[in-house]
């Protein structure tokens, strides 16, 4: 059920691009790294649908959840004209998140663009567990490596890029050269999931990925975000992205 929930901050991050910080303590309690909500900041049919956006961050001792956008359009036009104090609606927790386990040593977080945004929240429930974390994180240029300040913060080891051409994933590539990771979850172009995908092959560490789809209702039962699952006997499925998602082991989204 849609519950409505209050704004504390909506500011932009860069050029573009803002962070929405949410009054929303039952949510906020319940989310686990890799979920998403469906979001509604207006009234009437303009837009008719709510939004999707994974979950940034939550703080579950002080009920607060925080939501990483881009202004792309009609909806995130509306959202970023919403000052403090203002309501809107949300869904959620949704979908499955990304598998963390408690002896996990050592994860890879590899992002690009708003790919960064889900991958904050898991750095933060890895680090609170001990685990070290080697974030890999790349956009079209500085301004645009969202969260890179946490993510030093956190005390995760970070390397970026923003060259013409350049991928962070080579610099996984070295690091793996040197020693693996138990696990490493990837959100961002289909390129950079390839790029994991092989590397996951040469080195056998598990991959997750978290995909990002258009989305009506968030529970699975319009099948709009539907999306080609890899079984283990070579064939192949749709799934719901938002039911049975967003997170899926890689191999299984590239074969």
């Amino acid at each position: 059920m849609y519950q409505k929930v209050t704004i504390l901050e909506n500011a932009p991050v860069c050029s573009g691009s803002l962070r929405m910080v949410l009054d929303a303590s039952e949510i906020a309690r319940a989310s686990k790294p890799g979920q998403f909500v469906m979001l509604k900041a207006w009234e009437g049919l303009d837009p008719f649908l709510p939004r999707p956006f994974s979950i940034h961050s939550a703080n579950r001792s002080m009920g607060r959840l925080e939501l990483l956008y881009k202004v792309v359009g009609r909806g995130t036009e509306i959202m970023q004209e919403l000052k403090p104090g203002d309501a809107i609606t949300i869904l959620g927790p949704l979908g499955h998140g990304f598998p963390l386990a408690e002896d996990s040593k050592r994860i890879a977080l590899v992002g690009r663009g708003i790919g960064i945004a889900p991958l904050l929240f898991l750095a933060e429930e890895a680090r609170r567990q001990g685990t070290q974390v080697h974030a890999y994180l790349s956009a079209r240029d500085e301004d645009h490596l969202f969260a890179k300040e946490r993510f030093i913060a956190l005390g995760c080891h970070v390397d970026t890029t923003c060259e013409s051409g350049a991928l962070v994933t080579d610099f996984f590539a070295q690091e793996l050269q040197k020693n693996c990771f138990d696990a490493a979850y990837a959100c961002g172009s289909k390129r950079l999931m390839g790029e994991v995908r092989r590397l996951q092959k040469a080195y056998g560490f598990a991959g997750y990925v978290s995909l990002e789809e258009h989305m009506a209702c968030g529970i699975g039962a319009c099948k709009g975000c539907v999306c080609t699952v890899h079984d283990k006997d070579g064939s192949e499925h749709y799934d719901s992205v938002c039911k049975s998602g967003p997170v899926f082991p890689l191999e299984r989204i590239v074969p």
